[in-house]
């Protein structure tokens, strides 16, 4: 007889007393999280750029306590040590810096000539002068890419409200802060389509000013002021995105160390940082991973971790479990709220068997897990066999008229595209489908193959990412289609091949794969905006050639892949709510060149193998939705 873990993905825990009380308690303290050590800069110092993830941060610029003179040493982070890297071109302070660990860009500051419009774009081995912001200022605010970053506020002097964009080769004045002010922190706040700024010194009718509390969020036009900070400071370590941040530190304050979390409506108070500091650094991904570096009296690292709904006696004995409306993972000793997005409880099944083995990314659509549908793949030398899915058995539809594989594909059954891939060679040739068969219409930009899309019909597309030519060049080119003809868009923050994807073209998420010149797949993770791309938390085992479906960037599944280049094949399904990946109930086959249909509630793991003889392998999710609250057993 089946147990209920085998049905459903999860086990019911049976305990002597109501387990009620703990899902209270993890309720009543929504904010826990810690703070931990991370490794010293080489250089300690303060008032420096800086912008990344707690894994990936760079920092620019600065000054040691003594002497206090304008440095140009640039720093980079790996998650537990600092190194040296290429030195900015002008020694500065009070800079704002928006990007990666290998693309960034440092603007204005304060040098030994004074305050100036320094403007210096990092490629991940040195800095290169560019065109000069419109308006001088230090102390002022910075988020955003390399080639799409907003500045503002600052001092120039006076106390400054003025926001500039950057589209990658110009600065253009857009609308002002509702509130002028220094002291802002440096960077790494949003996306320049959603960002953030607060805190600060502000304008006093008694000069030099007053500490503010003040919160404004960006929405690509204008500023909105929102709730406060609960205490007024300047020059702390913001990091995170509008709807989701920590600021810690600050100066000027009655509580120097405190640390607020912002969940979009309101900051609340969480575990204060274990040194006190001010002109500090930072960067995360949101309010529930993070990192704060140097400052003042300090040039430590601290690490910030959210430990996920937990409550303060992790090890209650608990096993995986319904514990109220929570989930408990007794590996990770974290709870998952299943009402707010916790990991969706659901499992896999065999499903129908293709007609055609395949393997080598074949296209496959969106839909649901009774409505699947692939064209292509195989190896070697590439096919054009289609086949829909009903939920039971494969049918074989009209071909390609370009046989290929690893294949960028969207769509339906009704209404989908096929895009580039490769025979022979690399081949840029876009095929539509109407429901009955499919048309050739204008190719690609750029050929490639092994890369990751997002779109839902034929009229609508994106496809970024992947492998081509001259010399298997990867690349992190991002691709849209608007029915007719491809543009290229924003691209991905890294080059990346191996990867998968899914959404719409305006809201996308791409997870996994394999980095340039590197034998070992990727753990990276980045969301699309509609414009830009942004980096966020990665998947919790690094792997290529995966499975993903997604509704869009806060809602994905990934499935299968290799996590090395043997390649050993996986099984590991993991899903994503917005904030952090889960693991969840494994496919029963391990795989790789898998892919996947649907969404992470009725989904598709097709194909795929363990060589590239391929395999005709059907699998099907079925999950409850995300928002169950209780179970009931009998």
């Amino acid at each position: 007889m089946a147990n209920y873990q085998s049905i459903k993905g999860f086990n019911i825990q049976s305990k002597s007393s109501d387990p009620v009380p703990f899902a209270q308690e993890i309720a009543n303290n929504p904010y826990s999280g810690a703070w931990s050590s991370g490794g010293s800069m080489n250089t300690a110092r303060q008032r420096m750029g800086g912008d990344g993830t707690q894994s990936a941060l760079i920092v620019a610029g600065g000054t040691t306590p003594s002497p206090t003179d304008q440095k140009a040493l640039a720093e980079t982070y790996n998650g537990s040590s600092w190194t040296e890297v290429g030195d900015l071109n002008t020694g500065r302070t009070d800079l704002a810096l928006a990007g990666t660990t290998t693309a960034s860009l440092a603007a204005d500051g304060s040098a030994a000539t004074g305050v100036g419009n320094f403007v210096e774009s990092w490629n991940g081995t040195s800095w290169t002068e560019t065109t000069e912001n419109n308006s001088a200022r230090y102390q002022l605010a910075g988020f955003g890419i390399q080639t799409a970053m907003v500045i503002a506020g600052g001092l120039v002097p006076p106390f400054s409200a003025l926001t500039e964009y950057w589209n990658g080769s110009s600065w253009t004045e857009v609308n002002d802060l509702n509130t002028a002010r220094q002291g802002l922190t440096n960077g790494g706040t949003g996306v320049y389509t959603a960002g953030m700024v607060a805190g600060g010194r502000k304008a006093h009718p008694s000069d030099p000013g007053v500490e503010t509390g003040d919160t404004e969020i960006w929405n690509a036009t204008s500023w909105t002021e929102v709730n406060n900070l609960n205490e007024a400071r300047q020059v702390g370590g913001l990091f995170g995105t509008s709807t989701s941040a920590i600021y810690g530190g600050g100066a000027d304050a009655g509580t120097p160390g405190k640390a607020e979390s912002w969940d979009g409506s309101s900051w609340t108070e969480t575990s204060a940082l274990t040194t006190a500091r001010y002109n500090s650094s930072a960067g995360g991904t949101s309010n529930q991973s993070g990192i704060i570096a140097g400052g003042t009296p300090s040039g430590v690292t601290e690490e910030w971790s959210f430990s996920g709904l937990q409550p303060t006696d992790p090890a209650a004995g608990y096993t995986d479990s319904i514990v109220g409306d929570m989930y408990y993972n007794s590996t990770t000793g974290q709870f998952k709220a299943i009402k707010s997005g916790g990991a969706p409880i659901g499992s896999w099944s065999s499903g129908g068997a293709m007609n055609t083995a395949r393997v080598f990314d074949a296209t496959a659509q969106t839909g649901t897990n009774s409505a699947g549908q692939i064209a292509g793949g195989t190896y070697p030398g590439g096919g054009a066999n289609t086949e829909q899915y009903d939920g039971t058995s494969w049918t074989e539809v009209n071909n390609l008229n370009t046989a290929r594989f690893d294949i960028f594909g969207v769509g339906t059954q009704t209404s989908a595209l096929a895009a580039s891939g490769y025979t022979t060679d690399w081949v840029a040739n876009t095929e539509k489908w109407n429901g009955t068969s499919w048309t050739e219409v204008n190719d690609v930009n750029q050929a490639r193959k092994e890369g990751g899309s997002s779109g839902i019909s034929n009229t609508s597309a994106l496809i970024f990412g992947g492998e081509g030519t001259p010399s298997s060049t990867q690349y992190a080119l991002t691709e849209k289609w608007n029915g007719t003809s491809w543009t290229e868009v924003g691209d991905l923050n890294a080059a990346i091949y191996g990867t998968s994807g899914g959404g719409t073209q305006t809201d996308a998420i791409r997870a996994g794969g394999v980095t340039s010149g590197s034998a070992n797949p990727s753990a990276t993770v980045e969301t699309w905006d509609g414009t830009s791309w942004t980096e966020t938390t990665n998947i919790n085992t690094s792997r290529g050639y995966n499975a993903a479906v997604a509704t869009g960037s806060t809602s994905a599944m990934i499935a299968g892949g290799t996590t090395n280049a043997g390649p050993s094949l996986s099984a590991l399904t993991e899903a994503w709510n917005g904030s952090s990946w889960t693991e969840v109930s494994d496919l029963a086959t391990a795989r790789y060149k898998v892919n996947g249909a649907g969404t992470p509630l009725e989904a598709l793991a097709i194909g795929g193998g363990p060589n590239t003889s391929g395999g005709t392998a059907t699998e099907e999710w079925t999950a409850a939705d995300f928002e169950i609250k209780t179970v009931t057993t009998s």
